[in-house]
């Protein structure tokens, strides 16, 4: 009996021992995500100030505020605009540099692997630095070379889609780095058979290439549509949201209320509003990808 004792207290000390190795990232998830969530949803039916000395119960007023102001209507298209671009460009660019740079003719993969990762490792306020030189009217490179005084960022046209242009040139990088080790992941053998099996080489890319890497392109999307919506520095430093509220995002907005203005109440409705987004497209987006996406077993 006490042997059989024994095994049990070691199996379940060995049980308690997994759950300690995990309660450090518990916490640190419970203390820095779980429970700011909560809170935003509570403060968003309040109307308090800044250092919380009244808490008036007021519903669903900030959401009804919220979904009848036009600054909003904006500053969402503004988002959804900016998302789509940047995701769409990213992941496409990404895969097309990643091919070409794992071609066998090319001789100059490291030079592609260093060049294209740089922007990425660079921080947000060193790349919007750089660009601001480059893009100024006056002084800056790109109208010399044009010869023109394009207005870049300050042009309710044109500055959003040049962020849009920022970003990729920022992020292209990573979506590069994963379709290339995608790639090279991929056996030769597959591309040996086709090639033997139809007689030519050209529609591999079409055929393999494109399906073999499935679940990379699936984590490379999620990962970058995620990251569009939360990205903040770019704005922040170059525009501001400006003109107007025309290169304004949802993040952004937020920002401008929650922070910069202490409407905390309005300013906790629209990161309810920004996660709820996220929360559904995600589940939405995996239960639907995961059906489609073939794993390598």
């Amino acid at each position: 009996m006490r042997l059989v004792y024994t095994r049990k207290n070691r199996k379940i000390i060995r049980v308690l021992k997994n759950y300690l190795y995990v309660i450090p990232a518990l916490v640190f998830l419970i203390l820095f995500t779980a429970y700011p969530i909560m809170r935003s949803v509570y403060l968003s039916f309040f109307d308090t100030d800044s250092v919380f000395s009244f808490m008036e119960f007021v519903g669903l007023k900030h959401y009804t505020e919220m979904f009848h102001n036009e600054v909003f209507s904006e500053v969402c298209l503004n988002t959804l605009i900016y998302g789509v671009l940047q995701v769409v460009l990213s992941t496409v660019l990404g895969f097309l540099i990643a091919l070409a740079a794992n071609s066998k003719r090319n001789r100059f993969k490291s030079f592609f692997k260093v060049s294209l990762f740089y922007p990425y490792i660079l921080p947000w306020t060193v790349g919007a630095m750089i660009w601001m030189y480059l893009l100024h009217p006056t002084r800056g490179i790109v109208n010399a070379l044009l010869n023109t005084r394009i207005q870049w960022l300050n042009s309710y046209d044109l500055t959003l889609y040049v962020l849009v242009f920022i970003s990729v040139w920022k992020t292209v990088g990573f979506n590069f780095l994963l379709f290339l080790s995608g790639m090279q992941s991929i056996p030769q053998e597959l591309y040996e058979a086709y090639s033997l099996e139809s007689g030519k080489s050209f529609g591999a890319v079409k055929h393999i290439t494109i399906p073999m890497l499935g679940p990379t392109t699936f984590v490379a999307v999620l990962l970058a549509i995620v990251g569009s919506f939360q990205s903040v520095d770019l704005i922040y430093i170059m525009t501001q949201g400006r003109p107007g509220n025309s290169t304004n995002t949802l993040i952004y907005y937020i920002y401008q209320e929650g922070i910069a203005s202490w409407n905390i109440g309005y300013g906790s409705a629209l990161s309810t509003f920004l996660f709820l987004c996220l929360l559904i497209f995600t589940i939405l987006y995996i239960w639907l990808g995961e059906r489609k996406v073939q794993y390598e077993k």
